[in-house]
């Protein structure tokens, strides 16, 4: 997986869990029902997206070099 593909599925999923936590949130900050719950999910989708754009590219990457020196036999020295 290259890092343009896992940028984009950490944007995906921050986004839905940015989406979930900010309704969450905005439904209690803001009481007034529907609009407390809409803001939180917008305001938490668009942060949650940029978090986990960069996230996921850092953690791809870094799953991928892990699992690249577990396959790879040690070196003699």
């Amino acid at each position: 997986m290259d890092s343009d593909q896992a940028a984009d599925v950490g944007k995906t999923a921050g986004m839905f869990a940015g989406m979930i936590s900010g309704a969450r949130v905005g439904n209690m900050a803001i009481p007034v029902p529907f609009v407390g719950t809409l803001v939180g999910g917008v305001v938490g989708g668009v942060v949650g997206s940029e978090v986990g754009q960069r996230f996921g590219r850092a953690v791809i990457n870094g799953g991928s070099a892990f699992v690249k020196t577990l396959a790879s036999p040690p070196e003699e020295g």
